[in-house]
């Protein structure tokens, strides 16, 4: 498993408190996606996972899995944006596909996914 480049992850928390101040943010069962337009060759994303969910191994075992997710659909993202990705109860339950599913549905609906939409 590859991880995410470094110039690509969400780190300082000034882009976090951004992102929640001015950010536009989409949801489903799974998942919240915050999303604010940025540099426009840049784009990073961060994920996080409340305490409510679970234990430290649960979270980041969810983390991952977001993690993961994300990765596979990078090719189809659009540059020049923030995005942070928070889990929801849903994402407990959820498969690897349904994660993947519902990142993908979220960036068509903030219109940050490249190509058809069919793909």
């Amino acid at each position: 498993m590859m991880s995410l480049p470094r110039q690509e992850r969400l780190r300082e928390r000034g882009k976090f408190t951004l992102l929640f101040k001015k950010g536009k943010s989409l949801a489903d069962r799974n998942l919240v996606l915050y999303y604010y337009k940025w540099k426009p060759e840049s784009r990073e994303a961060g994920f996080s996972v409340g305490k409510k969910l679970g234990n430290a191994v649960v979270r980041n075992r969810i983390r991952r899995k977001m993690k993961e997710a994300y990765r596979t659909l990078l090719p189809q993202v659009k540059d020049g944006h923030l995005l942070l990705f928070i889990g929801r109860r849903g994402i407990l339950k959820a498969e690897f596909s349904e994660i993947l599913a519902s990142q993908k549905k979220l960036l068509q609906k903030a219109n940050l996914w490249k190509g058809d939409g069919k793909s």
